[in-house]
């Protein structure tokens, strides 16, 4: 069994929050804003096993004090057993709440085999947040998976076959066909499907006179030792969102907002990585001439999102055309608008558990496995955005 915290340490734990919850970055109901949050929950499947309880009655209820400070939040890493997060929920409604959940099938894994297999859930205040018409898995059609396999197949013959009058090429061909089981992984150098298909759902936020209209798509790319399937998974979810806004976000009206752990590899440089999206986007916009505007905050601020923060996995980020969201220029002025403006962070919960002792080593670095099987080992990361209204049209840069 995975350590834990005793009942005694998640007490002084939350103690220790309780005296100063925004110096964690835990994030605050407030009337005028609403509050959208992403969190990769480690295995967040089964209450119980053979074993006792899978997370620790201390952990489930930091877990139950995150979502209670928000209107949706986007989970990973929910498994085939649901009864975690419809435990949350009901827990969350027996405090007073009106919260209820929507999760997709079962994705990653082909059925009777073993697989890198979640699903991925959506749990939202109906106070705050009603849920629109639309609700899909995000995936390529057959048509193109097979295009793409047979492109990259003829791209990887080409280079590593010798001309057809060679006389090895029958030899080197055998044993080229014979190597096709290590495809995906060792010749196949180009995207051709993602390995869990994300989940897009469509919510709504009402105001007074005015709505957010929001595609959110959850999401948790592939990982592992290769960089480049990681980045080719990213890129084609970004090209996705990118090339179907016209249509959608431009003519619908809609704001596609991107929720997830992108597995995406920060360790060179965040700034790097950064021009990287950057340049990709402006060159995508100057061949097509898309009007939505990408914006990724938690780029700028440089969050290292997973427990042992070395990692910028974690991202919520938008692709919209609606004046009314902070562009990538604006998020230097996140939280110094007003209580209820535009705003974002991560709650820290290594840094609280070493603060408040039960999570610290004798050389005083964080305890990863006292806390990150148990609770997790992603942080969660949320957004603020005011109430929608008539009065809204732009984003608000001034005082008052």
């Amino acid at each position: 069994m995975a350590q834990q915290f005793s009942p005694a340490e998640w007490q002084q734990i939350n103690a220790h929050l309780d005296a100063n919850p925004a110096g964690y970055g835990m994030p605050e109901r407030r009337a005028g804003s609403v509050v959208i949050a992403s969190w990769n929950i480690r295995k967040f499947g089964a209450l119980a096993d053979q074993d006792g309880p899978k997370k620790s009655a201390g952990a489930f209820a930091m877990i139950e004090r995150l979502c209670a400070a928000c209107d949706l939040v986007a989970i990973q890493e929910v498994q085939a057993d649901t009864a975690s997060i419809e435990a949350l929920r009901d827990r969350l409604n027996a405090g007073g709440g009106v919260y209820e959940i929507l999760y997709s099938d079962v994705t990653g894994r082909v059925p009777g085999y073993d697989g890198m297999s979640e699903r991925f859930a959506f749990l939202y205040n109906t106070a705050r947040v009603r849920r629109g018409e639309m609700a899909s898995d995000l995936s390529y059609d057959r048509s193109a998976v097979v295009d793409r396999v047979n492109a990259a197949m003829a791209a990887s013959i080409a280079k590593e076959l010798p001309p057809q009058d060679d006389p090895g090429f029958l030899e080197k061909a055998i044993q080229w066909i014979s190597g096709t089981t290590r495809l995906a992984g060792a010749r196949i150098k180009s995207f051709v499907q993602f390995i869990r298909a994300p989940h897009v759902a469509e919510f709504i936020i009402d105001g007074p006179g005015g709505a957010y209209e929001i595609y959110c798509v959850n999401a948790h790319l592939v990982s592992g030792e290769s960089k480049r399937e990681r980045s080719q998974e990213f890129f084609a979810l970004l090209e996705w969102l990118l090339l179907d806004s016209p249509k959608t976000v431009v003519e619908r009206g809609k704001i596609y907002l991107l929720l997830a752990d992108l597995n995406l590899d920060f360790e060179s440089s965040i700034d790097k990585r950064k021009r990287g999206i950057e340049t990709y986007v402006t060159d995508l916009n100057a061949e097509r001439g898309l009007d939505a505007k990408v914006n990724f905050p938690f780029l700028d601020r440089g969050y290292q999102t997973n427990a042992r923060k070395d990692e910028t996995f974690d991202h919520i980020a938008w692709v919209a055309e609606d004046t009314r969201l902070p562009r990538g220029r604006h998020n230097d002025l996140a939280g110094t608008l007003g209580p209820d403006q535009f705003d974002f962070g991560m709650f820290d919960f290594s840094a609280l558990f070493v603060d408040a002792g039960p999570g610290k080593s004798p050389d005083g670095s964080p305890d990863y496995p006292r806390f990150e099987h148990d609770l997790s080992d992603h942080m969660p990361i949320w957004i603020r955005l005011p109430i929608p209204s008539d009065q809204q049209h732009r984003f608000h840069v001034g005082g008052g």
